[in-house]
């Protein structure tokens, strides 16, 4: 009885060591790198609150990492290079069981690394960085061609009208092709790869605010799988908010009172149109656009413009002293919660300066993202109205 007794206990303690090594293995993971060219670097893996997670020395060209990952998910991968003076580069990657195999290029430091793995949505991550790459190298190469053409007219001693005429239409082509249009290149990566599960997490890193209503029309071609995932279903409350700020959309409220405690009618206003102006006593760009509302927007008052602002303050006194010395003599309001104010959210506001432009009726005209743009917008709207 004891010797079957005795064998019953090992066999107990064999099969829970056996059950412990399995579920270990279960998250193990290798990655074998290479940085052809590369001396000395560092990588460094870390969770997305920034903790590090793992790491290695990157030393003739060559890193390997063996460890175990608890959670599968998304990571933030860094990897800097002597040879580049330290500039440290950041990637996102998608972590689970396997091995990976990643060929980071120094001489491209800014392109995303060519990852192979068994996880399919790291697959999927690379595709859509080789897409973004592939774009944004192209709009480089514009901007060079329109930089060699600009420079041919500039040389000319005495321009013609039709040669700064065609100057003006080069510089303003250059500006749109410096910076990638993120919607382009997640449209391209989607119409690809319409299947992919990785689409919700992506486009949650994307500027939707901007034009909610063309990503939520791009929302609803996901997969099933990327609509049900954790970032999809966030995505979706998101999206589904801000399409009502589209243009026609009524103006959803705004939270905050008056610097005396009162609140404001927009309608009670009596103008044709009013820009409402989300701004922060700390933001410097705030402060100087208020200066152009003044000198330039204002002098429009009477054709029925008016301009509401509305702050991300937090700190009465700092709220009021700026009002005052940016001489904004037009209604001000504040909820004074800072980023917890509501307005956050309902406006679908991610940073500072941001604008509105509200017809009379108290309904949306346009959202306008760039301060610059705003004039244009006015100008446009009183001549149709």
């Amino acid at each position: 009885m004891k010797t079957d007794s005795a064998m019953k206990n090992i066999c107990f303690i064999l099969l829970v060591a056996l059950f412990a090594s399995c579920k270990h293995s279960q998250g193990d993971i290798t990655i074998s790198g290479t940085a052809p060219g590369v001396l000395y670097g560092n990588l460094v893996i870390k969770d997305l609150a920034g903790n590090t997670m793992t790491r290695a020395d990157i030393t003739s060209g060559k890193f390997d990492i063996k460890d175990y990952i608890q959670v599968p998910g998304y990571y933030k991968m860094q990897y800097s290079f002597k040879e580049t003076k330290g500039t440290t580069r950041e990637v996102e990657v998608y972590l689970e069981e396997g091995t990976y195999n990643i060929t980071i290029d120094p001489k491209k430091v800014n392109d995303y690394p060519n990852i192979t793995s068994p996880s399919q949505l790291q697959t999927q991550l690379t595709e859509y960085n080789a897409i973004n790459d592939t774009m944004r190298h192209q709009a480089r190469q514009k901007v060079l061609a329109l930089n060699k053409q600009m420079k041919s007219i500039d040389s000319t001693d005495i321009k013609t009208g039709d040669q700064l005429e065609t100057m003006g239409k080069l510089q303003s082509e250059e500006l749109k092709n410096n910076q990638v249009d993120g919607f382009e290149v997640f449209k391209a990566f989607q119409s690809k790869y319409p299947d992919n599960a990785v689409a919700a997490h992506i486009m949650k890193s994307l500027d939707y605010q901007n034009d909610p209503v063309a990503y939520y029309n791009l929302f609803q071609e996901f997969s099933s799988a990327a609509k049900n995932s954790d970032d999809g279903k966030e995505l979706e409350n998101k999206l589904s908010a801000l399409s009502k700020l589209a243009p026609g959309s009524p103006a959803p409220e705004i939270a905050g009172n008056t610097p005396d405690g009162k609140t404001v009618n927009l309608k009670a206003l009596n103008k044709k149109l009013i820009l409402l102006d989300f701004w922060r006593s700390s933001n410097g760009s705030s402060r100087d656009n208020h200066q152009q509302i003044i000198t330039q927007l204002l002098q429009l008052s009477d054709k029925g413009f008016g301009v509401v602002s509305v702050s991300f303050d937090t700190d009465k006194d700092k709220w009021q002293a700026a009002i005052a010395k940016d001489q904004m003599n037009w209604p001000q309001l504040s909820d004074l919660k800072g980023d917890d104010s509501p307005n956050g959210e309902t406006w679908g506001i991610k940073s500072i300066p941001a604008y509105y432009l509200i017809d009379g009726q108290e309904k949306i005209v346009a959202r306008v993202a760039e301060f610059a743009d705003v004039p244009t917008a006015v100008d446009d709207y009183f001549r149709k109205h």
